[in-house]
């Protein structure tokens, strides 16, 4: 099975919808923060705290309800790694939307989504998922 195949069957998955539902509400809580903070600081510095708040609740919450993985250290840094490498795309995405294309910075944001969100859930994926058991040399 390629990659796009694995990705579409896992789009239909109980745990993709899971991921979703979780992500949209971390999401429009991280957004309703970029907003108000937009009305005082600079969107970059905004989007950067309201990308952080979202990391905090967002490791609990995925491991919990989608993933139904323990909360470990490892896994905890596998997704800040995630996170990380999703938060370079969507910064990068952010800038691109609002200094290259002349996007408003409301909706900056947005753009960034459309890139963020499938990025996230493939590195997540990988990052929650258990290690293959190996077999004990008696069986």
């Amino acid at each position: 099975m390629n990659s796009c195949d694995a990705f579409a069957s896992s789009v239909l998955s109980r745990k993709f919808t899971r991921f979703i539902v979780v992500g949209g509400c971390n999401t429009l809580a991280s957004y309703a923060g970029y907003l108000l903070l937009l009305l005082v600081i600079d969107y970059r510095i905004a989007y950067t705290i309201a990308y952080a708040a979202g990391l905090a609740s967002g490791y609990w919450a995925n491991a919990r309800f989608v993933f139904r993985a323990p909360l470990k250290p490892r896994s905890a840094l596998a997704y800040l790694a995630s996170y990380g490498l999703t938060y370079l795309a969507g910064v990068g995405t952010l800038y691109v939307a609002v200094d290259l294309l002349g996007g408003a910075k409301a909706l900056g944001m947005l753009a960034a989504l459309l890139v963020s969100v499938p990025l996230s859930y493939r590195l997540l994926t990988r990052s929650f998922s258990q290690p293959a058991a190996t077999p004990s040399p008696d069986a």
